[in-house]
C-alpha cells in the first residue's frame, strides 16, 4: 500500500482510490474488474513514480481484462522499452496492431524503437503512419522525426520539423534548444541568428528564444549583441538561470570580471547546488586575482560534483598563481584524467612541470596537447621555447618545420614562432619568420609584441614593420 505524500502528490483522489483497490485485490489475490480506461490510469501512476513492476502487473492484468484491446499490448511495449527490449517491445506492438492498426500511440512508439536501434529509414516510415493517425498530438510526432533525423545528422531535415513543432506551440522550450543546436552543428550560425529573429517577431515575449539568439551571437564572438539578447530574456523571465550564467561567460570573454561575477551569483541564487555555477564563480574570482577565495569556491563545486574537471583545472590553476606547483600538478593531472581530450588542460599541466623543472614530462605533456590539437599555436611555441631553454635546437627547428608544413598560411604561427627565436638569440631566423608573419596578415603585428616584448629594442624590426607599414 502506498503511504507516501511525495507520490500522490498531483494525481486525482479517484485515481488513488482505484490504486488502493488495485493493490488490495493483489494482496488478496482475487479478480476484480476495473473499467479499462481505470486500469490504464493505475498504469500511469505507477509508471510515472518508476514502480515498473507494479505497472508491468497492470498492463499483464489489462491484457487479460481486455484481451481484444490495443492499449494493454502498447503498455507493455512501453515497459519493454523502459528495459531496453527492443525484440520484445516490437512483438508487442505487433500483438497491438492486430487489434487496432491505426494506433498513433503504436506507430509512434515503433518509430521511437526504431529510433533507437539504429534504423532511421524505419523510423520515418512508422512516424509517418503515426502522422496521419495523430489528430491533435501531430505536434509530437514531429518532435519524434526532428530527434530521429537529428540522430540521422540530416539538421536541414530536422530544422523543417521542428519549425512546424513551433508553429503549433511557439512556446516549446526543447524545440527552440534543438534548432540552436541543428544550425551549430550545420556551422550556419548566420542562419541560426535569422531563425530566432523571425521567431522573436512572432513570439517576442519568448525568453528561450532571445537567450538562443544570444548564444548564437556569443558563437561569433558578437559579445555585446549577445549581452542584449541575454538582457531582453532575463527581462521577460528573470529566473532563467541559464541565461544568467550565460551572460556571465560573456562578460568573462569581454574581461568583464565584476560584472561576470554579479551575474553568476545571480544564477547561483537561482541554483544554489549546481557544481557549474559555483565553479564558475570561481572563474570569475581567479580572474579578479581573488585566488584565495577562487580556491573555495572550486572546493564547494567539487563537493557537490567531484568529477567536474573544470573544477579541478581550476585548482590547478590557481596553486600554479600562487607558486605551489606540486598541487598544481596533482589537480591538473585530476583534471587531465577526468578530460584526457582537452588540450587546454594538457597545457596547463605542461607549463606548471616545466616551473616546477620537470622538463622531460613537461614534453609529454606539451606533444600531448599538439597531439590533440595540431593548431594549438601557443603550446609549439611554449614546446620550441623548452627545446631551446635545453639546449636541444634541433628538436625547436623540428617542431617548428612540422608547424611550417601544417599550417602555412597561419600569421599567428609565424609570430609565435618569430618571438620565440627572437628570445633565443636568433635573430637573422627570427625576422625570416616576422616577415612571413607580415605579408600573411600586417593587422595582428601588434600580437608579436605581445609574444617578444624585447622586439621594440630591435632595429631591424622597427625597420621591417615600416617597410610593411608603408607598402
Amino acid at each position: 500500500m502506498f503511504n507516501d505524500d511525495d507520490l500522490t502528490n498531483g494525481f486525482d483522489p479517484e485515481i488513488l482510490l482505484s490504486v488502493e483497490r488495485f493493490e488490495e485485490m493483489v494482496k488478496k489475490r482475487e479478480h476484480y474488474y476495473f473499467e479499462a480506461d481505470e486500469l490504464e490510469e493505475i498504469f500511469e501512476f505507477y509508471y510515472q513514480q518508476g514502480q515498473l513492476e507494479q505497472a508491468a502487473q497492470v498492463a499483464d492484468f489489462g491484457v487479460l481484462q481486455n484481451p481484444y484491446s490495443a492499449a494493454f499490448f502498447i503498455k507493455q511495449a512501453q515497459l519493454d522499452l523502459s528495459r531496453g527490449q527492443f525484440e520484445a517491445a516490437f512483438n508487442h506492438l505487433n500483438q497491438a496492431e492486430i487489434f487496432e492498426p491505426t494506433s498513433f500511440e503504436l506507430y509512434l512508439m515503433r518509430g521511437n524503437i526504431y529510433d533507437l536501434t539504429g534504423n532511421p529509414k524505419e523510423a520515418v516510415k512508422n512516424l509517418k503512419v503515426a502522422e496521419g493517425f495523430a489528430e491533435d498530438q501531430v505536434d509530437i510526432v514531429y518532435s519524434a522525426l526532428a530527434s530521429v533525423f537529428i540522430n540521422w545528422k540530416k539538421y536541414n531535415s530536422a530544422i523543417y520539423y521542428l519549425q512546424l513543432v513551433l508553429n503549433l506551440n511557439p512556446e516549446a522550450e526543447e524545440a527552440l534548444y534543438d534548432v540552436s543546436y541543428c544550425y551549430f552543428q550545420l556551422e550556419d550560425v548566420e542562419g541560426g541568428i535569422s531563425f530566432f529573429h523571425a521567431q522573436i517577431d512572432k513570439n517576442p515575449y519568448s525568453d528561450i528564444a532571445w537567450y538562443n539568439l544570444a548564444i548564437c551571437y556569443n558563437k561569433l564572438e558578437l559579445y555585446e549583441k549577445a549581452l542584449e539578447a541575454f538582457d531582453y530574456a532575463l527581462i521577460i523571465n528573470d529566473k532563467n538561470s541559464l541565461a544568467w550564467f550565460n551572460k556571465a561567460n560573456t562578460w568573462i570573454n569581454l574581461d568583464s570580471f565584476s560584472e561576470a561575477l554579479s551575474c553568476m551569483y545571480k544564477s547561483m541564487d537561482l541554483e544554489p547546488s549546481n557544481a557549474v555555477v559555483l565553479c564558475g564563480i570561481g572563474v570569475c574570482l581567479e580572474k579578479m586575482e581573488r585566488v584565495e577565495d577562487a580556491l573555495g569556491w572550486y572546493n564547494r563545486a567539487l563537493e557537490i560534483d567531484p568529477l567536474l574537471s573544470d573544477a579541478w583545472y581550476g585548482l590547478g590553476v590557481c596553486f600554479e598563481l600562487l607558486g605551489n606547483y606540486p598541487d598544481s600538478i596533482s589537480n591538473l593531472r585530476k583534471a587531465v584524467e577526468l578530460s584526457p581530450e582537452s588540450e587546454e588542460y594538457w597545457f596547463s599541466l605542461a607549463e606548471a612541470l616545466e616551473r616546477d623543472e620537470q622538463s622531460d614530462t613537461a614534453i609529454d605533456a606539451y606533444q600531448q596537447a599538439l597531439a590533440i590539437d595540431m593548431a594549438y599555436f601557443e603550446a609549439r611555441a611554449q614546446l620550441m621555447n623548452l627545446y631551446f631553454r635545453l639546449e636541444r635546437p634541433e628538436a625547436a627547428f623540428q617542431l617548428f618545420s612540422e608547424g611550417q608544413r601544417l599550417h602555412p598560411d597561419e600569421a599567428d604561427f609565424y609570430y609565435r614562432a618569430a618571438a620565440v627565436l627572437l628570445r633565443h638569440n636568433f635573430e637573422q631566423e627570427a625576422l625570416v619568420q616576422l616577415q612571413e608573419a607580415l605579408i600573411l596578415d600586417f593587422d595582428s603585428h601588434q600580437d608579436f609584441f605581445g609574444y617578444a616584448p624585447q622586439a621594440v629594442e630591435s632595429e631591424k624590426i622597427l625597420h621591417m614593420l615600416d617597410q610593411y607599414r608603408n607598402q
